[in-house]
């Protein structure tokens, strides 16, 4: 192989900062609960890269929480629309990246955690609507990460094999899942996973700036 031929890209710590914006409204209901906030290191530990779902049943089990999860998750998307409020930005190298998929004639992906219409409002805000030939949240599949489904179907989506996308994450549970489905898997460091065990990666970056763009097929040649 000449190349990876598309890009599978997650959402959270990969294409935009949102990991304070998530915390920050999960510790907003919390405190309103009057039960103890998320620290940074329970929330490395048991919270980055699951679904929202996941999210509140892991609370619900280490907190008095006596509300069925989904009225959580309700209170929650309201604190976040709230949150998100706030001007997001595309993390660095992201624009570049996908300018260099557009020139090489490669398609690209989202396959986040976050549920759908959350990853639709946060390409909005960063301005990417309509960047990305497919695009997945964790409600598209019905096991999330750490299971591969949603790398595949995003690859699927795409008409490439897994083996020759490459998958981008920041967090230990989205890496097992990328490296799972067979894509060639690249961690980028955040604040948040940066003291996490993120070697599962094949490769590991400071930013998207670093990308090794002679990883990239160039599809542009054939047309």
């Amino acid at each position: 192989m000449t190349g990876y031929r598309a890009i599978l890209f997650d959402m959270d710590g990969v294409l935009v900062d949102s990991e304070p914006l998530f915390l920050s409204a999960i510790n907003r209901l919390l405190v309103q609960e009057g039960v103890e906030p998320v620290s940074v290191q329970e929330n490395e530990e048991f919270l980055i890269g699951t679904t929202i779902g996941e999210t509140w049943r892991v609370l619900k089990l280490r907190r008095p929480l006596p509300l069925l999860a989904e009225e959580y998750i309700s209170r929650y998307d309201d604190i976040v629309r709230q949150v998100m409020q706030e001007e997001l930005e595309p993390q660095p190298g992201v624009r570049e990246l996908l300018q260099a998929c557009n020139d090489r004639g490669l398609p690209k992906a989202v396959a986040s955690s976050s549920l759908h219409m959350w990853v639709d409002l946060k390409l909005n805000a960063i301005g990417l609507t309509g960047a990305f030939d497919a695009v997945l949240g964790g409600d598209d599949v019905t096991r999330g990460k750490p299971e591969p489904d949603i790398y595949i179907k995003a690859a699927e989506s795409l008409g490439v094999p897994p083996s020759e996308c490459i998958a981008i994450e920041d967090s230990p549970i989205g890496i097992a899942a990328a490296v799972a489905s067979g894509a060639y898997t690249i961690c980028v460091r955040t604040e948040y996973t940066r003291n996490l065990d993120v070697s599962q990666a094949h490769t590991i970056l400071e930013t998207l700036d670093d990308f090794d763009l002679s990883l990239l097929a160039d599809e542009s040649e054939g047309r």
